[in-house]
């Protein structure tokens, strides 16, 4: 059920069709589930260099206050939860800086003497690639500032997912590539496909036609002009 449990929590009542599948589950766990939020605060983003450089170190204080007062303070909280966490469940991206913090806590734990919780993190995708990369178009110097960012993002990833003690991978690929590239395989990588919700399917013919209509881009481009010929076409032979 995964995410899909969090709006039916928030609204059990909700006849939406991607929260009602799950509201049942969400029922039937409702007392032991606590819903923490974090709102990290969004600094203002400039296109140019300067401004970046500004925006990336505000916005990493932020992210790193909100995990530091979720882990350290409010899971520390009796009123808030009084089961002990046995695993931290980590969906990458993002990378930076939650891997590290979530790592950081669950030897914090260990270190008290309490039950150490299990690091454990699903791989989407890869976080180092969510950085910009540099084109042909790109100057020198910025070709420079993005190649070190990624350098070093892979890196930071590399040795966390080393310390993690399970993976979760949405595919087989993803399990392959990390294998070669971080060296994470064996009994602690599974492979768990993404299952999406029942909003997600294939649309129909008539709402293809539809959402053409709408964009109204007729005369935009020769091929999806060819293209809505033919939908328009389809839907003629289909009425």
């Amino acid at each position: 059920v995964g995410e899909r449990l969090i709006p039916a929590l928030e609204n059990p009542s909700s006849d939406d069709a991607n929260t009602h599948s799950s509201t049942a589950a969400a029922t039937k766990y409702h007392q032991n589930l606590r819903v923490l939020r974090m709102k990290p605060h969004l600094p203002s983003k400039l296109n140019n260099i300067t401004g970046r450089l500004f925006y990336y170190p505000l916005r990493l204080i932020s992210l790193m206050y909100c995990l530091f007062y979720t882990l350290w303070i409010q899971l520390q909280d009796r009123t808030t939860t009084s089961i002990p966490v046995d695993v931290i469940l980590v969906q990458n991206p993002p990378s930076v800086p939650t891997l590290l913090l979530v790592y950081l806590y669950c030897v914090w734990e260990g270190l008290l003497g309490r039950k150490r919780p299990r690091f454990v993190i699903d791989w989407h995708n890869l976080g180092f690639t969510m950085f910009e990369s540099p084109t042909q178009q790109t100057s020198f110097l910025r070709i420079i500032i993005l190649t070190s960012i990624r350098i070093i993002a892979k890196s930071y990833e590399r040795i966390l997912a080393a310390m993690a003690d399970a993976h979760l991978t949405v595919t087989h690929a993803m399990e392959v590539w990390l294998g070669e590239h971080f060296n994470v395989h064996g009994a602690n990588v599974r492979v768990l496909y993404d299952k999406p919700p029942m909003l997600f399917r294939p649309t129909t013919i008539d709402e293809e036609h539809e959402l053409f209509q709408r964009l109204d881009l007729e005369g935009e481009n020769e091929q999806l002009n060819g293209w809505l010929d033919r939908v328009d076409g389809m839907h003629e032979e289909q009425t």
